[in-house]
């Protein structure tokens, strides 16, 4: 299909680019009775040949015109023209004056012959025509009234006679009217246009105008080739004074007694009165019929997803309704009708032209230069980048600060909708859909200026929809710009509207803007913190610093490293030292260490800042200091920030995207991706770490005595004792499997290993000497503490020890047992049971200084046999130096952690 602008020719001054002023379009009567109108409308040629006899146009002519003719059937002697302001109605009186003042000469004007045949006249019969215009009248010497000025343009000084020396300060009754009437020796029309005006520039003669227009229209009624038209403006689209409104009403009311009211101007005639005001040619009858062939065909395809105004057409009316709009979209045109005439400032048919007008300009210019396709003008074509045409936008729509949403959001050189343009580099980004929708949506919901008005989605589909563009993109642009935006609104399920007040979104955007970067790195190592703490699952370190921040200890850590740190060749070489030693000296359990590394921050910071911005808008939403936030986006404040919530959340849980754990065999750090974290995994994030490790087989729930067996240190076998403390810490080396709960999975081993006389359990101060041995039997597993004095023992040296064997080193190299050994005399006798006593409870108390290498065993040897105690109460008190301040804060949050009451406190001594 052919662009528009190669098949059209658009009036010379659109194609030069010179700016038409909108009084082009603004017809003056009063300028036409006295020669000083423009040419166009001055020449009564040029004027019809701009002119379409629309219907509503050819009603009025055929009643005019026949009533002139001395017809009174189906005629009326006075007809009221009732018309929105910019509707037309000037240009109806000038029409009538033009052929009224030409009379049979009329039938060689453009337009005319067909206007004859359609009002059944063989010609038109000329007339005395009178005209008043009550914006610009003003009384000079003898005619100092509008009556006695009618009389004088209808018959001159005779006409002012007839009505008498009283007509200079009295309404002239009916008779003396029809008079003048006579006088003029012609059929007499006469033509008031703003009466409403001149009632309110001149409120002392009110009741005497009243009193002529009712006078006059009996006159008018008596005489049989006497007719009059009055204009007066629908007072629901003019605003209006009280008592403007009541004027308006009274007058209505009068001529309607004996005349007949049309409405000017309609809908289907916008498209040729635009046509024969903008354009010389509309271009060759068979391109047009083959663009609205195309458009035709892809509506009625899919007339279930548009309007209801064209879903409802067959093909063939369909394609007829293209054609007559041609080179305009139907949508184009009767968005002015369908939604902005309600528009109180709104000039339907002068301020249609005039935006038209620039707008044809523009899109002229610019189709060639941009080399631009569309078939039609549609609306996403309007030039609201423009700043004199987006004036006239803003004029008609009456409200300025609309300017804000135009520049930020649809046609400004940063806005939204070309953004996104340049952000697609398909075929959408390359026709500007987001920009051509972004501009019908803001045409189709008027700016936001009538509330009852929004775009659908099926007017956007129709708006912007061609043989080319497909529904489902408009749909996606429609939600994307949605998202965007700061001044696009949701209305209701399926609407949407442009306003003058920013959204939710620019609001936001403001927050945004003015949080600062240490904001948002506080708020980020909280969130951090709070989702690796919430249902933790293992030991945290959260931001080291230095080696020394870790502890060295027995047991899983899972660090967490700072946010801000992306994982490199740097950071890992600096975590491989922090593995390796703590502070000067080596590090004693490097295997019981993960770090938790980060991938890029920018994400995460990102969503920390933004819901930092919902933040503080719910706090001053809360206070009700959103004062220019509109109701419904009160609502959504809660929403938005839980969203932002979730966000975070979200981000926490993929931000951590490697873990890296000590390779003891290979004295490095091992890496593991953590790819798509997700929340619905595990009940906590911790959780999930886990069960990754556990799926890649670096963590393990239980151990088998065999794997203990298998890795028995060779330093250790002759010996056949290993002690616990040492056995629990080469898990925390590196070099074996990982156990998640170390103790509980050895000591559940060594139970069952023990029972089956895999392996035998002893206690003694040394490895030389047992004082009590476990082999195939039970054990309590109070008995099995993690020390230096409690030993895994082989069962060949628990049979031993059990035999009263001495250790393999006991024995001297090469000696040999050479026979039995000789009877050893017997020990002392023990004595005898104490006699029974009856059974009292009694209470126990001890208070000693225990050195810290007992604790374990003073837990389980002394603490577990009390667990069955009545009333046990238990006191502690700890007193340490420490050199690290950081200490305290991690052991008062660990008392926390168990639910004990009060904290570490600072001694400070006097003499320091």
């Amino acid at each position: 299909m052919e662009p528009w602008y190669k098949v059209t020719l658009p009036r010379k001054e659109l194609r030069e680019g010179r700016s038409l002023d909108p009084s082009e379009f603004a017809v003056h009567l009063e300028q036409i009775v006295s020669g000083t109108a423009p040419d166009d409308y001055q020449d009564p040629a040029k004027f019809c040949a701009r002119t379409y006899f629309g219907q509503a146009l050819t009603d009025y002519c055929r009643l005019v015109l026949r009533r002139l003719v001395g017809e009174t059937v189906g005629t009326a002697p006075v007809i009221t023209l009732l018309t929105q302001f910019g509707g037309g109605k000037t240009h109806t009186l000038a029409t009538l004056y033009h052929l009224a003042t030409a009379g049979p000469q009329a039938r060689n004007y453009e337009g005319v012959g067909k206007l004859l045949q359609d009002i059944d006249l063989s010609e038109i019969p000329r007339a005395k025509v009178a005209v008043f215009v009550g914006t610009s009248w003003h009384g000079k010497a003898g005619r100092e009234t509008p009556w006695l000025d009618i009389a004088d343009q209808l018959a001159g000084e005779a006409g002012r006679q007839a009505l008498g020396e009283e007509a200079r300060v009295r309404a002239p009754a009916a008779p003396q009217i029809q008079k003048v009437f006579q006088l003029a020796g012609q059929p007499v029309l006469l033509l008031f246009d703003e009466v409403l005006n001149y009632i309110q520039r001149y409120p002392e003669q009110s009741g005497q105008f009243y009193a002529f227009l009712q006078n006059i229209t009996g006159a008018l009624t008596a005489s049989e080739r006497a007719v009059g038209l009055l204009s007066i403006p629908i007072s629901t689209t003019v605003e209006m004074t009280p008592d403007m409104v009541e004027w308006q009403t009274r007058i209505a009311k009068l001529t309607g007694r004996v005349g007949k009211a049309l409405l000017a101007t309609a809908t289907e005639e916008i498209a040729e009165i635009i046509k024969r005001r903008l354009f010389e040619n509309s271009g060759r009858k068979s391109l047009q019929q083959a663009v609205a062939r195309q458009y035709a065909r892809w509506v009625f395809a899919r007339r279930d997803r548009l309007p209801s105004e064209v879903a409802n057409f067959s093909e063939e009316e369909i394609k007829k309704r293209f054609e007559v709009c041609y080179p305009f979209h139907p949508g184009t045109l009767t968005v002015f009708q369908r939604k902005w005439q309600t528009l109180p400032a709104f000039q339907q048919t002068r301020g249609t032209l005039a935006m038209l007008g620039q707008w044809i300009s523009q899109a002229f210019r610019k189709g060639y230069q941009g080399a631009f396709r569309e078939p039609l003008i549609t609306l996403g074509s309007a030039p609201l980048e423009d700043h004199d045409f987006r004036s006239k936008i803003l004029e008609q729509l009456n409200e300025t600060r609309l300017e804000a949403a135009i520049m930020y959001d649809i046609a400004g050189e940063n806005a939204f909708a070309r953004a996104l343009d340049k952000e697609l580099a398909d075929s959408a980004g390359k026709a500007r859909l987001h920009q051509r929708v972004a501009t019908a949506l803001f045409f189709e919901s008027c700016g936001g200026m009538a509330p009852d008005k929004a775009a659908t989605l099926a007017d956007l589909r129709f708006a912007v929809g061609d043989p080319d563009t497909e529904t489902t993109p408009i749909d996606a642009a429609v939600h994307v710009l949605y998202t965007r935006c700061y001044y696009l609104r949701q209305v209701g399920e399926f609407g949407w509207r442009f306003g003058y007040k920013p959204n939710l979104r620019k609001f936001h955007a403001d927050r945004k803007a003015a949080i600062n970067t240490e904001q948002v790195d506080k708020q980020m190592k909280t969130v951090v913190q709070e989702l690796f703490r919430n249902k933790a699952e293992i030991n945290l370190n959260f931001f080291p610093r230095a080696s020394t921040d870790i502890p060295d200890r027995p047991q899983l850590t899972l660090v967490v490293l700072d946010p801000n740190r992306e994982l490199d060749e740097t950071l890992q070489n600096e975590l491989t030292g922090w593995t390796q030693n703590c502070g000067q000296s080596a590090r004693q359990y490097p295997g019981g260490l993960f770090y938790a590394a980060p991938a890029s921050g920018f994400e995460l910071q990102e969503a920390v800042k933004e819901w930092l911005a919902w933040d503080s808008i719910k706090k001053d939403a809360d206070q009700g200091l959103l004062g220019e936030l509109e109701k419904e986006d009160e609502r959504l404040v809660p929403l938005e920030l839980r969203k932002a919530e979730d966000k975070v959340e979200e981000q926490v849980w993929t931000f951590y995207r490697h873990l890296l754990l000590w390779d003891g065999k290979q004295a490095c750090l091992k890496k593991i991706d953590l790819p798509h974290m997700h929340k619905s995994e595990a009940r906590s994030l911790t959780g999930a770490i886990l069960a990754r490790l556990r799926h890649a087989g670096e963590l393990n729930q239980e151990l088998a005595a065999s794997y203990v067996e298998r890795n028995w240190p060779e330093a250790l076998k002759e010996k056949g004792a290993w002690p616990l403390a040492s056995l629990l810490a080469t898990f925390f080396q590196g070099r074996l499997t990982r156990l998640e709960k170390a103790e509980h999975s050895l000591k559940q081993m060594i139970i069952r290993a023990v029972r089956q006389g895999i392996f035998g359990l002893g206690s003694g101060k040394d490895e030389t000497k047992m004082q009590r041995v476990w082999l195939k039997e039970e054990v309590d597993p109070s008995e099995i503490m993690f020390d230096y004095e409690t030993y895994l023992l082989l069962p060949r040296r628990a049979e031993a020890e059990r035999a009263g064997e001495s250790p393999p080193d006991s024995i001297p190299t090469g000696a040999e047992p050479s026979g039995p050994a000789p009877p050893q005399p017997p020990g002392p006798v023990p004595p005898p049971p104490l006699p029974s006593m009856e059974e009292k409870p009694v209470v126990l108390s001890w208070w000693g200084i225990m050195p810290k290498e007992k604790w374990n065993l003073f837990s389980h040897r002394v603490l577990t046999r009390l667990s069955g105690a009545e009333d046990l109460k238990i006191e502690i008190n700890i007193q340490a130096k420490i050199k690290d301040p950081s200490i305290r804060q991690q052991l008062n949050l660990a008392l926390k952690d168990l639910g004990l009451a009060g904290e570490f406190e600072k001694i400070i001594k006097i003499n320091e």
